[in-house]
């Protein structure tokens, strides 16, 4: 090799650190975002990249200002990461953007109450909610991550998802004044679920603890 060439592969070297000793990664995680995959790159001692899906769905009954549902968590979410390595091992800060598709899905056991009227089966055939919440949310967490060829993945962190929005409809067989009288009592529900919610300052964070395993590659 002559001395150019030698100087310049040299000063390659000085300036790209990180393209020398990058890992490309794939994990799988649980987490409280759901069930997931994750790809990373870890470009060097201290900086870092992942990009994730999240998928889980669950059912429970809830009881919501005197009426009983059937309530359906749905998480589906993505996340994009970036991780600062401080120290250059294992230990990370990490920082990024939740694209937040979470949805509460609600069905409503007859009969129901709505602001204070009790309507029969007959008279209300259905009734049912969504919660949902903004798309985008920013991420603030640390965690530990190896850069073996197995390693295993821990953080904690918090998505600032901000109030999350109530939704309610509903399905009548009234008629006329009935029906007004119906869907402005919804409204009124709505609205009274909602002020509930916005009292509560803890429902604008998504707490999330999440474990994982990881091939580097």
């Amino acid at each position: 090799m002559s001395a150019r060439r030698r100087s310049v592969f040299l000063l390659g070297l000085a300036v790209l650190p990180g393209t020398i000793h990058a890992q490309v990664g794939l994990a799988v995680r649980g987490s409280s975002l759901g069930i997931g995959a994750e790809l990373s790159l870890r470009s060097g001692k201290n900086l870092g990249l992942r990009l994730g899906g999240n998928y889980f769905q669950f059912s429970r009954d809830i009881t919501v200002e005197r009426n009983r549902y059937r309530a359906s968590p749905h998480f589906e979410n993505g996340t994009a990461i970036v991780d600062l390595y401080p120290f250059g091992g294992v230990f990370h800060l990490s920082g990024g953007v939740i694209l937040n598709y979470n949805e509460g899905r609600l069905s409503a056991y007859l009969p129901v109450t709505l602001n204070g009227r009790d309507y029969t089966p007959a008279e209300v055939t259905e009734l049912s909610a969504s919660v949902t919440f903004k798309r985008s949310a920013p991420y603030a967490g640390i965690g530990l991550a190896g850069r073996g060829r197995i390693a295993l993945l821990v953080d904690i962190g918090v998505g600032f998802t901000a109030t999350p929005i109530v939704s309610l409809n509903g399905e009548t067989t009234l008629t006329g004044a009935e029906r007004d009288e119906f869907e402005a009592r919804l409204a009124q529900e709505q609205e009274s679920v909602q002020a509930e919610m916005n009292r509560h300052s803890w429902l604008k964070y998504h707490p999330v603890l999440s474990l994982g395993l990881k091939v580097g590659f």
